[in-house]
């Protein structure tokens, strides 16, 4: 991540007007008394409730999308770019010319480096896949042929063969790149036996991952029997994060600015297979569902995100995790471009290279495509489908189910139209309801984030347990995550983390202060944590168990071994987003303040930036 001296940064922000960054998207900036007012560019309205402060450069909304920020911040969300190339936006505006720092010069360094390393192990598995005469790259090429990816997309796609046996450290270090930079980029580990350096990937056909100007930045495995795992990722580097990279989004991304539009699908050969086939604007993801970075990296270039779900098991578990994209900024009034989330199901059975196999595969793609589903209505479909409708009990449990997706969105057009959607749906199985009756029980939903009270209250001493249902039994809690809020599931995976692996616990305990959690339940398991540790006693899940029952199902809750990353990595990004969590709760109540006290709204302006900031750090942090 690029970075530059608060020296250039304040000079830049010293030497750049504001008022003229902002008129240029909105024109209509108006001086009203002592400050300058306009219809906010975020989000559509008809009255000015988008406020300028020209002396600090500081801007926020007062409507409904709640933005604010600073000029950088401001010039970032306009133009859908990152920090670092706001920076350089703005200097070459101002005639400033700005360096990075010594230790963003070592960063960039660094990457450089990384990145000749993947680039010649992509070339190295690549020319082993089409030249060698050695019986396991003939079966690779054969496998290929046989899944009609002929050597043309083999070259296409740089697709290649990891013999294993020390042979890519062996070529790698005739190229002069140096043991660590290998292991960094994670094409080469140590040995468990105190043999030196050895190969990450063998016995292989490899992918290479690349970033979306083409270059490669991490390698994904498949073996060619039947030897579990069936596929591997490179572990997170420096230059690979699998929370916001995509394959094929460097084949795609001319597709993605002409049709607006970008399939998403489970693997690699699924992407392949679809490219070929005419659906070029494909991507995957690696190795995890698809996250709200990823949805923000996309939706810069498209306004249509279609996710494409195997018909089988694991695709409806995959299917049913993607509500949690569901909010307000689907919805017009909400977002000045709001991204359409849809959805396709395929056949039980197949994916999506399966069904490019088929000689009318390809039709029944485009007819599947045709009928995709809103995000939105699939998930109220499938919740709806988990009851007999015909009975009237059920017909209340299910609007009680269902009305909980709706949560993100109270107040929008979009609760209305579902509202609706949902009414009809339980009228025509008998019952008989009305939007209005959906839209008050959705009223009395808790939304799945903290309640905040009108009274002024530091983040740091403020309760997000007040007024939370504890009736729940701890058993049925742990295996019922839907109950929690996002911030409870993140401490959840937290504490299964530290109970499932001791490095982790000690880890967390002895690096990180950990002040509250929000849960009673995990609160106590804390502290019963800190407690044993303290006396020398076991922390098993068992033990706890005793003193808190329902604490060992979290031990099973997640398997952290498939997760890729290291212990410290796991720790340190949960910590990352319990920290984010909080500092966006701090965020929400100084604006509700700014609302509500507009005689201090300097201060609040200066508590707002600050607070932004950090969170800006700390994202920063998380996804460098």
């Amino acid at each position: 991540m690029a970075r530059y001296s608060e020296a250039d940064i304040n000079k830049i922000r010293d030497a750049t007007d504001t008022l003229a960054i902002v008129r240029e998207v909105a024109p209509d900036v108006r001086m009203k008394g002592r400050d300058y007012w306009a219809c906010c560019p975020f989000h559509k309205e008809k009255s000015p409730s988008f406020k300028v402060d020209p002396d600090s450069g500081r801007w926020h909304c007062f409507g409904a999308c709640a933005e604010g920020g600073d000029i950088f911040s401001f010039v970032m969300k306009t133009q859908n770019i990152a920090f670092p190339e706001a920076v350089k936006f703005l200097a070459e505006r101002a005639g400033i010319e700005v360096e990075l720092d010594p230790r963003a010069q070592a960063e960039a360094g660094k990457r450089k480096r990384l990145l000749a390393v993947c680039a010649d192990t992509a070339e190295f598995y690549a020319t082993y896949l089409r030249r060698s005469p050695a019986d396991d790259a003939a079966a690779a090429r054969a496998y290929l042929s046989r899944r009609d990816f002929g050597s043309d997309i083999a070259l296409q796609w740089k697709l290649g063969y990891a013999v294993g046996g020390g042979a890519l450290v062996k070529y790698l270090r005739s190229k002069g790149h140096r043991d660590e930079d290998m292991v960094a980029a994670n094409v080469a580990m140590h040995s468990h036996y105190g043999k030196g350096l050895q190969d990450r990937f063998f016995k292989r056909l490899i992918f290479p991952i690349s970033d979306a100007q083409g270059q490669a930045i991490a390698f994904g495995g498949r073996v060619l029997d039947s030897s579990e795992p069936k596929y591997i990722n490179s572990s997170e580097t420096p230059l690979f994060h699998k929370r916001r990279n995509l394959y094929g989004l460097d084949h795609a991304k001319r597709s993605m600015h002409t049709e607006k539009t970008v399939l998403v699908v489970e693997g690699y050969t699924d992407v392949i297979a679809l490219s070929k086939s005419g659906f070029e604007c494909c991507v995957a993801t690696l190795g995890t569902a698809l996250t709200a970075q990823h949805v923000k990296v996309l939706s810069r270039t498209v306004n249509r995100i279609v996710y494409i779900f195997d018909g089988d098991e694991a695709g409806m578990r995959a299917a049913d995790k993607a509500v949690e994209h569901i909010d307000k900024s689907l919805s017009s009034e909400y977002s000045a471009s709001p991204v359409n989330l849809d959805v396709v199901c395929l056949p039980q059975g197949t994916d999506p290279a399966d069904l490019m196999e088929n000689e009318s595969g390809q039709e029944q793609f485009k007819q599947l495509l045709a009928k995709a589903k809103p995000l939105i209505e699939f998930a109220l479909d499938r919740r709806l489908d988990n009851w007999e409708l015909t009975r009237p009990e059920e017909r209340i449990k299910a609007l009680n189910d269902s009305v909980r997706i709706l949560a993100p969105l109270k107040g929008s057009m979009l609760a209305r139209h579902y509202a609706n959607y949902l009414a009809d749906a339980l009228t025509r199985a008998g019952g008989d309801l009305t939007e209005v009756q959906v839209l008050e029980v959705l009223e009395n939903v808790r939304l799945p984030q903290a309640h905040f009270p009108d009274d002024e209250q530091g983040i740091e001493d403020f309760d997000i347990t007040a007024g939370m249902s504890t009736s729940v039994d701890n058993a049925a809690l742990i295996s019922n995550p839907s109950q929690l809020s996002p911030v409870e599931l993140i401490e959840r995976e937290l504490l299964a983390l530290m109970i499932a692996v001791p490095a982790a616990r000690d880890y967390i305990m002895q690096n990180q202060e950990l002040n509250s959690f929000t849960h009673p339940m995990y609160r106590a398991t804390y502290d019963k944590m800190t407690e044993l540790v303290a006396e020398g006693a076991n922390c098993s899940a068992k033990v706890l168990d005793e003193a808190i029952p329902g604490v060992a199902q979290l031990e099973v809750a997640y398997n952290f071994e498939d997760s890729g990353e290291s212990v410290r990595d796991l720790a340190d990004n949960l910590l990352y987003r319990l920290r984010e969590s909080a500092l966006e709760r701090k965020i929400r109540i100084i604006r509700s303040d700014l609302q509500k006290d507009d005689e201090n709204s300097k201060t609040h302006l200066e508590a707002l930036a600050a607070a932004s900031q950090e969170l800006h750090r700390i994202r920063e942090k998380r996804f460098q």
